[in-house]
């Protein structure tokens, strides 16, 4: 929208929130990690629940969740003017929580908890002590896809003799589950890490340890919105004897999921509600001849129960007849891989179907071709099964519906333009109703014009969001909405951002930024420069400015080398100047003949609409890379221990060794902040010189500690690109 000065990354991102989750009705600090983050960069939340802090440090929030907040993720965004980042998820839980802040002894857990921990460095193990009677059974669950973290989960319980007694092993439940019933009283270990023993400050977790009931799964694995279902759910430290499994009545539930919990729980099932009452397969049912025959609409659950087992069921249908026959069991978090076939009532295979609608369960709209009755069977494709292995059987008539989708968490609009979103229209089994897609909850001085979808589908729609000259700048939610209006009754679908809901934390919701104009893009090199180690080396940086823009640019690193090789410091484009200059320096450890990378991000005030001035950034494309150079310039010093005494002066030899050919080398002293009273002139050295002579005079109210180590730095430059070396010397007291 603004041509060739469009920001080349236009929204923050946050990396990782620690801890990633509080308990209700308590007030937490979080450290907030990303990137893109601008002077003036803020976070939010949306909805209610928590209500947040800044801190002094822009990277620390005070979280104060509230006592009644709703449990599961909120969603935080960091946003500048310009625009804001995906919704990242922020867990709210309702046990005890505690943080694991690396102590190399383990911490102490009091069950039932929840931990908030970060393997730091690769090879990181957290650990946390229990306490257990004997026959105490605990579950461990971890958390991580849910928070956007890397860490691939391991949990592993030792006994007090070191030995491993338990491991992790994967479930529908959670990232990583442990069970372990303690065989004796005593002191236990457990330990959290990551499977490839990677680490770093985004490797975050949460850790649940409860020894009261945990919920594994439910069998039917739906209820029903018109009957009463039993169901039988099935976990560990359940209420029933034996504490495996439990039985309890639902009552017909008007919602779209039903969680489902037990007192004392720490966990939620999320069942399926079906428009038709729950029936229960029962076998024998593995041949057409033994194939119950289901009433229309209907809702079969059922169990591959055991390996290779096939499951038949049949209907009746008219010629013409449109049935929806769909397979619920991968989308419940169960192993099954389901094939579904149909087959005529003399047994000849019409369809045959696996994956459908980018999931491992089958879904067809089956079309009768003549009177008659049909017959349905499900298998796994790998002729698995077991008790776990359910399935929902569903058939329905055709229920027109439909769908949107937005590609981006945030748009950025300036005042006086009009931007379109591009929202992904589905019609859903045949849907013909006229559909208009329009946006709601717009701030003030923005307007919309519906408009209309095409009847073919997928069908991308341009919506126009226009801004009045007047508008200043704001930022905010807002909801994109596809709609019908048939027979006087307005039916309605909020779309959904595909970003976000990809991600793991879909959000109805897109972030609409007016903003400012960003009058500059920036330009670097695409060349590798090669710079010393420790040294502050200058990389250029070049700016195109827009007519009329001539206030000076900060510059600022972004997205260095995660190796934490390089650390890129802050520059300036001065007022006026098309070129500038960020300092990027190597670090000790740096390899000679290794190259590393950052970005560079340009940060400017300009005037809104208003006549206030807005921070708006412009982050440079592609990266600047720097290469480790042999040390071009090297010298060493003597004496290299040296008597200091007040009031006197002592001479150093400095000898200087040069790879190449340089312009004069100019010496310093770097004097450390505690020591005073010492004077040093700089002193240039021709090029054709080998060795100089630095003057220390120690006035005689110098204030020296009694051992300390000086260094002397050298610089020059070859091609208009700095040369640096770094020598020292000890000072001692005679």
């Amino acid at each position: 929208m603004s041509g060739p000065f469009a920001s080349a990354q236009s929204t923050p991102r946050i990396e990782f929130l620690f801890p990633a989750g509080a308990q209700r009705g308590t007030t937490v600090d979080v450290h907030l990690g990303g990137e893109f983050m601008p002077p003036g960069c803020r976070l939010s939340m949306a909805g209610e629940g928590i209500a947040l802090e800044a801190a002094s440090d822009p990277n620390r929030y005070r979280f104060a969740v509230a006592a009644d907040a709703k449990t599961g993720p909120h969603e935080a965004r960091l946003s500048t003017v310009q625009g804001a980042s995906s919704p990242f998820p922020f867990l709210v839980g309702e046990l005890p929580e505690v943080i694991h802040r690396g102590e190399q002894k383990p911490l102490e857990l009091k069950l039932p908890v929840t931990a908030n921990g970060r393997l730091d460095a690769a090879g990181d193990i957290d650990e946390y002590g229990l306490t257990l009677a004997a026959g105490t059974q605990i579950v461990c669950a971890v958390t991580t896809r849910a928070i956007r973290s890397p860490v691939d989960p391991m949990l592993r319980v030792l006994d007090a003799a070191g030995k491993p007694v338990a491991s992790s092993f994967p479930h529908r439940t959670a990232d990583a589950l442990l069970v372990f019933r303690a065989p004796a009283a005593g002191h236990y270990t457990l330990q959290m890490f990551d499977f490839q023993m990677a680490g770093g400050a985004d490797f975050i977790y949460r850790l649940t340890v409860t020894d009261g009931p945990w919920l594994a799964y439910a069998f039917p694995a739906g209820v029903s919105r018109v009957t009463e279902t039993p169901v039988t759910v099935f976990g560990w430290n359940l209420p029933s004897p034996g504490g495996e499994n439990h039985v309890l009545s639902v009552p017909p539930q008007n919602v779209e999921r039903f969680e489902l919990t037990l007192p004392g729980c720490v966990n939620r099932l999320k069942l399926p509600v079906s428009d038709s009452p729950n029936q229960i397969e029962t076998e024998p049912n593995n041949t057409i001849e033994q194939a119950p025959t289901l009433p229309f609409p209907a809702t079969l659950n059922g169990r591959l129960g055991t390996p290779g087992d096939i499951d038949f069921a049949s209907f009746s249908a008219k010629k013409g007849e449109k049935i929806v026959v769909d397979v619920d069991s991968a989308n419940l978090q169960f192993a099954t891989d389901i094939v579904l076939t149909v087959l005529s009532e003399a047994g000849k295979l019409l369809i045959e179907i696996d994956d459908a609608k980018g999931s491992r369960d089958p879904s067809l709209l089956f079309t009768a071709p003549a009177d008659g009755r049909y017959f349905v069977s499900l298998r796994d494709r790998s002729r698995g099964g077991n008790a776990e292995y359910i399935y929902r059987l569903q058939l329905t008539s055709q229920q027109p519906a439909m769908s949107a989708r937005v590609n981006t968490p945030s748009l950025m609009v300036h005042s006086g333009q009009t931007a379109n979103v591009a929202v992904i229209v589905d019609r859903i089994d045949g849907l013909a109703d006229e559909l208009e897609v329009t946006a709601l909850d717009l701030p003030a001085g923005v307007s919309v014009k519906p408009q209309p979808v095409p009847a073919k589908t997928p069908a991308t729609v341009q919506l126009p969001l226009t801004i009045a000259e007047t508008t200043a700048p704001v930022g905010g939610l807002i909801r994109i909405v596809v709609r019908s209006t048939k027979s006087g009754e307005e039916k309605q679908k909020t779309a959904m951002i595909a970003e976000a809901a990809t991600a793991g934390s879909g959000s109805e919701s897109l972030w609409l930024a007016i903003s400012p104009e960003v009058p500059f893009t920036l330009k670097t090199t695409t060349t590798i420069l090669d710079a010393p180690r420790t040294a502050a080396f200058p990389f250029p940086v070049s700016v195109t400015r827009k007519e009329g823009f001539t206030g000076p640019i900060q510059l600022i690193g972004v997205e260095p080398d995660r190796r934490g090789t390089l650390i890129p410091l802050t520059g300036e484009i001065p007022a006026g100047s098309d070129s500038g200059s960020l300092p990027l320096v190597l670090q000790h450890k740096v390899t000679e003949g290794t190259t590393h990378r950052s970005r560079v991000m340009g940060v400017a005030e300009v005037p809104g609409s208003d006549g206030k001035l807005y921070a708006v950034f412009h982050v440079a494309p592609g990266s600047m890379s720097v290469g480790c150079q042999p040390s071009l310039l090297t010298m060493t010093v003597a004496p290299g221990i040296v008597q200091r005494s007040h009031g006197e002066t002592q001479r150093l030899e400095v000898q200087l060794m040069r790879r190449t050919t340089m312009q004069p080398i100019t010496l310093r002293l770097a004097l450390p902040k505690d020591v005073v009273g010492i004077e040093c002139e700089p002193v240039e050295v021709a090029g054709d010189q080998k060795t100089a002579q630095l003057a220390l005079r120690f006035l005689p109210s110098a204030v020296l500690p009694p051992r300390t180590t000086i260094e002397i730095h050298a610089e020059s430059s070859r091609d208009g690109l700095p040369i640096y070396a770094t020598t020292s010397f000890r000072l001692e007291s005679q």
